[in-house]
């Protein structure tokens, strides 16, 4: 590969950081979901949001466009809600889109609480739609995971699942599966831009991910892994044990 070619991808890489399968499936909308739900939010508004149940307060909001951004339906770079992904996500699972898609259109601003509002526009007439083509309900959520085995199951650790699963499809890596649902990379093995780890700088995760966008397939997983082992060992340690446990008991 030459060097300019080379410049175009880390480039390409650089702007759009993650490029997600749609539509979502049933194991990334509870990721989506749990991942944002275990914020540092006040219990009794997570209970709700659990429930979904969006009261009108700063912390819904700001839980709203988490969960936005995790299922990848959030543009941060043009600040909106990527009103075509949703009809897709609906369109794929056999479902009718609802015209009242439309409402979640327009720029945000980044806003939570803007981001809010046009998410109550149409959640307000459509909850129980959306929750079907998100897999928002135990019955379609268990129906999706029965249907594919080879998706870790609910509530497994996955360092357990990804046991002897680490090679990835090339057979050659060494952390491919558990990089993959501790979410630094996503399914085609690109970097996940905005997943934090405790323990670490932005910038050091940013430089990481830099690194890791250089390789290809599998061995993406393997470097955002050792990078970060290389600048803290210790804290790369601690915060996947975090991941497998919350593993275990959330989603």
């Amino acid at each position: 590969m030459n060097n300019l070619l080379k410049i175009v991808i880390l480039i390409s890489l650089s702007e759009i950081g993650y490029a997600w399968q749609y539509p979502r499936n049933a194991d990334q909308t509870l990721w989506a979901f749990r991942s944002c739900q275990k914020e540092k939010y006040d219990q009794e508004l997570v209970n709700k949001w659990k429930k979904f149940e969006l009261p009108d307060h700063p912390q819904t909001h700001c839980f709203i466009k988490c969960v936005w951004t995790h299922l990848g339906m959030y543009d941060e770079k043009a600040q909106a809600i990527r009103v075509d992904k949703v009809t897709q996500q609906f369109k794929d699972l056999n479902l009718k889109a609802p015209a009242e898609i439309s409402k979640l259109g327009g720029p945000t601003n980044g806003n939570c609480a803007t981001i809010y509002g046009k998410t109550m526009n149409f959640l307000n007439s459509r909850m129980t739609e959306f929750r079907i083509a998100f897999y928002g309900t135990v019955e379609g959520s268990n129906k999706w995971f029965s249907a594919h085995p080879e998706t870790k199951p609910k509530l497994t650790k996955i360092s357990a699942f990804c046991k002897g699963r680490e090679g990835g499809k090339e057979g050659t890596c060494k952390h491919a599966c558990s990089m993959y649902y501790y979410r630094l990379v996503d399914e085609d093995n690109l970097v996940i831009p905005f997943r934090k780890l405790s323990g670490f700088k932005e910038a050091d995760l940013k430089k990481c991910r830099d690194k890791a966008s250089s390789k290809s397939g599998c061995k993406v997983a393997d470097k955002i892994y050792n990078c970060l082992n290389t600048i803290n060992p210790d804290g790369l340690k601690e915060a996947l044990r975090t991941f497998d446990e919350q593993s275990a008991t959330m989603y």
